[in-house]
């Protein structure tokens, strides 16, 4: 099999195959909650971590082909604002999409804060913005580039499986209304900056009111 599609299988396909049937199936019956969300954060930096090796010494290309570039103050400090401007909009998005599509007490923001104590979403904060941005954008977007030589054949085919990948735990409003436009504006990101650690730190940035959120209720 072509270096590349196998590359594509483990950083797409698995970790999909892992979220939407594995770990349902297998896990989720026999541990409790605290077990199965933490097996799926070392899931997920298992294949995260194995996508640096895989590319460094399956593939031998240097990890800059999947935009892990060293990152300057000012580029650190524009992914910050960046990142604080995108998590202010996500009250909007939510807002706007919740008066379309009917909402569920579950899969919301505010359900998920209670479910889950302060430290198990942090980690979730910086598992999803790390190992998320190598599997579908930094890994899956540059192969994804060179198999097609389409950015938007490549953005919309890592962009389904990011989107995908999260109906396990949001629901429908959520998925359309943030998930989805965010993945938008990170894919869009990474096109414009092809630097790994700017689409991380904006991803983590995004994703830490929810901490603060569970610590203020």
């Amino acid at each position: 099999m072509n270096k590349k599609f196998l590359g594509l299988f483990l950083a797409l396909v698995l970790p999909l195959l892992y979220v939407l049937v594995l770990s349902p199936a297998l896990l989720k019956p026999n541990v409790n909650q605290t077990a199965y969300t933490l097996i799926g954060f070392a899931v997920f930096w298992g294949l995260g971590i194995g996508m640096f090796l895989y590319t460094r010494y399956v593939e031998q290309l240097p990890l800059s082909t999947i935009g892990w570039k060293p990152l300057s103050w000012k580029g650190v400090l524009l992914a910050l604002v960046l990142g604080i401007l995108l998590s202010l909009l996500v009250p909007l998005f939510t807002l706007l999409t919740s008066a379309v599509f009917p909402t569920t007490d579950q899969g919301t923001i505010i359900q998920v804060t209670e479910s889950y104590p302060w430290w198990i979403l942090l980690l979730s904060v910086f598992t999803a913005g790390i190992t998320e941005e190598i599997l579908f954008r930094g890994y899956a977007l540059e192969r994804l580039v060179d198999l097609t030589r389409n950015k938007w054949i490549s953005g919309l085919i890592s962009l389904a499986f990011f989107v995908v990948i999260h109906a396990i735990g949001w629901n429908m409003a959520h998925m359309i209304g943030v998930v989805l436009p965010l993945g938008v504006i990170l894919t869009g990101l990474y096109f414009w900056k092809r630097n790994l650690a700017f689409v991380m730190i904006v991803h983590v940035v995004i994703n830490l009111p929810l901490v603060f959120i569970e610590l203020l209720s």
